[in-house]
């Protein structure tokens, strides 16, 4: 029996799929959820959340922060921002890396870092999820 996976953003639901096994960057570290996993909630970390789907496929997305609900068989994940690796356009990802990586390195003290870093977190975690599904 498959999971159920459903993966949201605030505005709308990104997507909705059956899994066999599930892959979630969880804040202490990446799950894994099978059929008949214990109920569970746990904060998400800007990571990739990896389906693996019947007939040996994969799907694969990336999320940031937020939220994760294993309960019957159904995992919700509930992200600030989330999209399927095949839509992240790596131009875009790789420029985004380039402008937080020189805002991280700035020494200007009008800098907020831990923004700063978050969003370095993020681009590198976008790049990554664009370029497995292109080797």
């Amino acid at each position: 029996m498959p999971v159920l996976v459903k993966i949201c953003v605030p505005t709308r639901q990104i997507a909705e799929l059956e899994a066999e096994t599930v892959r979630i960057p969880s804040a202490q570290g990446n799950m894994g959820v099978l059929p008949n996993h214990a109920p569970l909630r746990c904060a998400l970390e800007p990571g990739l959340v990896k389906c693996r789907l019947p007939g040996n496929k994969t799907s694969i997305f990336f999320v940031s922060t937020g939220l994760a609900i294993v309960e019957n068989d159904v995992v919700t994940v509930l992200a600030d921002s989330a999209e399927r690796a095949e839509d992240i356009d790596l131009t875009r990802a790789e420029a985004a890396r380039k402008r937080a990586e020189e805002r991280v390195h700035t020494l200007d003290r009008k800098i907020d870092y831990t923004r700063a870093e978050a969003a370095l977190k993020r681009a590198l975690v976008r790049i990554q999820a664009a370029s497995n599904l292109r080797h």
